[in-house]
């Protein structure tokens, strides 16, 4: 980057960046239908967002957002890597204001070829995470959404560990829900420092009987006490949407205004950038 390209930049510069990251004790749960959402409803607002695909080894922000290959001159994998700084030719644009994307390379040797760029990927990671969230701010965006891969990969923890908010997604099942409590000990309590956590149930079933709806509270609040009620926010109980899943069928992942999950979606929003708000008001 020239020195001229350098002083655009931070002439550009955001008075505050704000990370927010969505991760998952494993796949399934719609993590990533979610964080689209959110950082699309964040854009919609008038925020300059990026969203950032941290899952390497199963992306598909790139096909969400409808992004043919030809436009992509790199991907998140060689900033992890080490093989590129970040810069101007990373960040994609979509056809929705103010939204923009860095992608994840999805044609990658599975096997050893695939344990070799994850080990890489480790190495790597937590610096090149740092160093993008400085080159983010430079360039004047609001808010970095991560779209984060499952379970304990070392990128995903490195990007909780430098969010402002972590979201952890959960499934309304008993595998899910002892999946988060131990993810709740091994990790999210050790990175309370400076940071806000929530937690969201998500894909519940229609009419749900009252004994499933009593079960789901109780693993609210069992959830709540294992982090301490002031360390972690519950956010909603989301429902199925058949309306949404008929859109996937067509390639369209972003939730009509007119839906409930619409409605829910932007409750989450205004909580989550309210929290977050305060928690900078506070530490200022």
């Amino acid at each position: 980057m020239s020195s001229s390209d350098f002083g655009k930049l931070k002439e550009m510069a955001s008075a505050r960046l704000d990370i927010v990251i969505l991760h998952s004790q494993k796949g399934g749960p719609g993590k990533t239908t979610l964080s689209c959402n959110m950082a699309h409803e964040l854009a919609k607002r008038g925020n300059k967002t990026i969203l950032i695909d941290l899952d390497i080894a199963q992306p598909t922000i790139q096909h969400i957002f409808k992004i043919p290959d030809k436009k992509i001159k790199h991907t998140i994998n060689d900033i992890l890597m080490g093989k590129k700084k970040v810069s101007e030719d990373v960040v994609l644009k979509t056809k929705y204001p103010n939204l923009h994307l860095i992608v994840a390379k999805e044609n990658v040797e599975y096997g050893e070829g695939l344990l070799s760029l994850l080990e890489d990927i480790q190495q790597y990671s937590f610096f090149a995470l740092h160093e993008m969230t400085k080159f983010l701010k430079r360039m004047g965006f609001r808010y970095v959404v991560y779209d984060l891969a499952p379970g304990y990969r070392m990128e995903s923890v490195n990007a909780a560990a430098i969010a402002d908010a972590r979201i952890f997604v959960i499934r309304p099942s008993t595998f899910s829900f002892e999946g988060a409590k131990q993810m709740l000990r091994d990790i999210y309590k050790k990175l309370d420092i400076r940071s806000l956590s929530f937690f969201v149930f998500n894909q519940l079933p229609p009419k749900l009987k009252d004994e499933s709806q009593k079960l789901l509270e109780d693993w609210k609040d069992e959830l709540i006490k294992i982090y301490k009620p002031d360390k972690i926010t519950f956010l909603d109980f989301l429902p199925i949407s058949f309306d949404v899943m008929e859109q996937g069928i067509k390639g369209e992942y972003i939730f009509p205004e007119d839906s409930i999950l619409y409605e829910k979606l932007s409750e989450m929003v205004d909580k989550v950038i309210q929290n977050i708000d305060e928690m900078k008001k506070n530490r200022a």
